[in-house]
């Protein structure tokens, strides 16, 4: 794909209205699975990153980074910045196969789990419905998104139909139980949510009994089918009846949290930028 011209990401875009929006956090822990996936994505988790001490601290340090490029006043800095970060990850997989985190299609597929999430969001857990044009719209935001970083667009799909192809062929013959994937499959199966980031002492155990059954529905329920059947990953009709109500079920109330709780701090700095603009001017 050429490189595109920039188009304007501003407040009146769809990519504004769900990226930094709270409830990515709820189509995100699928799409974290799904990176990991990735033979490079997971084996540069392994051997650059402390997922296995703390599995909570890759999402906390880069998420907030990758929602700037959208958000910041300057994103291609930020997108700059993010892909920068990625130089010195590359090495040997324990498959002997070289990986980069900056080669092309490596980097595309971590985009492109970003991408899955903020759609899902819309899909899932949002009342308004994404016609062809405005999900068409969606996707070119994303590209927009993508070319901030400064990268090949060699592997982005031009139209939002290709897009969809490219994800099918990734989740049906590219992605791999890789190390990383496993262990967080496993956590999602099996590991009480505990000590998170963010969450005061006194809340521990209704993290335990309130968040892990949440993060299990979401993280494997937001797993494209094919992933879990390849995988063997575990998935029950009640189950996927507990997701469609929990969807729902944030759908409707979700309208009645204040503007300013909804988004995420980075998003929550750029409605504030931009409102400030317009009442200077």
């Amino acid at each position: 794909m050429q490189r595109p011209k920039p188009i304007d990401l501003g407040p009146r875009s769809l990519i504004w209205r769900w990226a930094g929006d709270h409830r990515l956090g709820a189509s995100g822990l699928s799409a974290g699975v799904l990176q990991l996936m990735h033979p490079g994505l997971g084996a540069g988790v392994v051997e650059h990153s402390a997922f296995f001490t703390e599995p909570w601290d890759r999402i906390i340090r880069s998420t907030p980074e990758i929602l700037g490029v959208i958000y910041d006043e300057d994103g291609e800095a930020t997108g700059h910045r993010v892909r920068d970060y990625h130089l010195r990850i590359k090495g040997i997989d324990a498959h002997g196969r070289p990986y980069s985190a900056l080669a092309p299609e490596t980097f595309w597929w971590a985009h492109a789990t970003f991408q899955y999430a903020v759609e899902s969001v819309a899909d899932r857990f949002d009342a308004t419905r994404l016609d062809p044009l405005r999900r068409e719209q969606l996707y070119r935001e994303g590209i927009e998104w993508y070319r901030r970083y400064g990268v090949s667009m060699k592997p982005v799909p031009p139209t939002r139909a290709a897009w969809g192809l490219a994800w099918d062929h990734y989740c049906a013959n590219v992605l791999e139980m890789t190390i990383a994937a496993d262990r967080a499959v496993d956590m999602a199966l099996h590991e009480k949510a505990d000590r998170m980031p963010g969450l005061p002492e006194w809340s521990r155990i209704l993290q335990r009994e309130l968040l892990t059954p949440i993060f299990k529905l979401t993280a494997i329920g937001g797993l494209p089918p094919v992933v879990r059947e390849r995988f063997g990953i575990p998935w029950s009709a009640l189950e996927a009846a507990e997701l469609k109500t929990f969807e729902t079920a944030f759908r409707e109330l979700w309208r009645f949290v204040p503007h300013r709780y909804r988004f995420s701090p980075r998003a929550t700095d750029a409605w504030r930028r931009v409102a400030a603009t317009s009442v200077a001017a």
